[in-house]
């Protein structure tokens, strides 16, 4: 491990077209970020791959992007008005395939941008935050930038890289990124009620990120024995672990551990995260692989969407002509708490989005909308008017169940969509 000082010098001596990947979510490096965008004049073609970044991402605006050619798993806050601009190519694809890509040799990675934390006695830096697929990438023995960062924390779990493994290094500037807790108005106070009606002692939760999530979180604290096996863990989960609500005891799969790929919070909950045994970190081809997620009992799926048809069809990333995400791990999680034995697949929205209040419950999806999770992978649908549990209903019966959860000004028009269903 060398201390890097001209990282133009060194991206000029990739080979022209090279893919860089860039450390996930809220382990992006920012200060590689910056510098990369300052030296895209040596790159020759170069690619950048990114998935969830939570801060600026300069790389995503219209110059530097327009000599380096930026790819995202899943936008994130940061790249979303770059994606909309045409700035960033969108690659729409499971979160539990991406290690797969890389694996196979389907995509190849010639350098790798990290964020860890600082060595431990033993010679060892932590992933902190986000292990995603970057585990994948290293086995193709890229080229390794790391910014060593000594307010990452060094979390458990397959976290560890030896600084043998670390080609190059920088010192970072800024802390890991932060997300704090969005506050919940009160439609979202109410979701949430509904959802946290529907979720049992023992269950075993996937919760995302966001003001609603986080909010539902906020409503479980008189449950006992949940355990926790997600993609994203964020600060509301830290009072139920701390009040022993989440104690992970009826999990087969690491029992008494909390399992997650990411996590995206403030620093008082990264301090939190370090060295805590109650909270391993492993990839999303652990976290978010179909077989195992079916075989966890109770595993109680907690998703938001921005639309469900009549069918009961789910539609999380485009709305208006806007592009706001992609799939990530909701599919995953969503068909894998379907087929688990007592498990429920919960999808949670608003019943109207913008200020004419556009029902978020319609007929069907339009043209080049896409279907993120089909009818066939969602138990229950929640809005603030209340539940619709879709299990075992018949196309007629969903549809009937779902025009309940509209707004009351949009119901005669649905109604009027029932006419022919089967």
């Amino acid at each position: 491990m060398k201390r890097l000082h001209d990282l133009g010098a060194l991206l000029a001596s990739l080979p022209e077209g090279c893919t860089l990947v860039m450390h996930s979510g809220c382990a992006e490096p920012q200060r590689l970020a910056r510098e990369l965008v300052a030296h895209t004049a040596c790159l020759r073609g170069a690619n950048l791959l990114t998935l969830m970044p939570m801060g600026q991402a300069p790389y995503g605006e219209s110059v530097p992007a327009a000599q380096l050619h930026v790819a995202t798993f899943f936008p994130g806050k940061g790249l979303r008005a770059a994606m909309n601009a045409g700035h960033v190519r969108t690659m729409r694809h499971r979160l539990s395939t991406i290690p797969g890509l890389f694996d196979s040799g389907v995509m190849k990675a010639d350098a790798a941008l990290l964020q860890v934390s600082a060595p431990d006695e033993t010679g060892y830096v932590s992933l902190g935050i986000s292990v995603d697929y970057m585990r994948a990438v290293l086995r193709q023995a890229p080229l390794v930038i790391a910014e060593v960062n000594p307010r990452m924390p060094r979390t458990c779990g397959d976290t560890r890289l030896a600084m043998s493994q670390i080609d190059w290094f920088v010192d970072a500037i800024d802390a890991p990124q932060e997300v704090a807790p969005t506050p919940a108005d009160a439609v979202d106070q109410q979701i949430a009620r509904n959802v946290a009606a529907l979720v049992r002692d023992g269950a075993v939760l996937q919760v995302g990120i966001g003001s609603l999530p986080d909010c539902v979180l906020s409503h479980l604290g008189h449950l006992q024995h949940l355990g926790l096996h997600t993609g994203i863990i964020t600060d509301p989960v830290r009072p139920l672990i701390e009040a022993g609500v989440i104690d992970n005891s009826t999990k087969r799969y690491f029992p008494g551990v909390g399992l997650t790929t990411m996590a995206a919070g403030t620093q008082s909950f990264y301090d939190f995260l370090d060295g805590n045994r109650a909270i391993e970190f492993h990839p999303c081809s652990v976290t978010h692989d179909a077989a195992r997620l079916a075989d966890i009992d109770g595993l109680c799926a907690i998703n938001s969407a921005l639309q469900v048809d009549l069918a009961g069809n789910v539609n999380a990333e485009c709305v208006d002509g806007r592009q706001i995400s992609l799939p990530g791990g909701l599919p995953d999680f969503a068909a894998g708490a379907r087929r688990a034995r007592a498990g429920q697949s919960i999808i949670a929205l608003r019943a109207s989005h913008g200020k004419h209040g556009a029902s978020n419950i319609v007929p069907s999806f339009g043209a080049g909308t896409p279907v993120t999770v089909g009818f066939e992978d969602v138990d229950f649908v929640v809005t603030e008017y209340g539940v619709a549990a879709l299990r075992g209903l018949a196309a007629r019966q969903r549809a009937a169940a779902l025009l309940t959860l509209a707004r009351p000004e949009h119901r005669e028009v649905l109604e009027r969509e029932l006419v022919g269903v089967a």
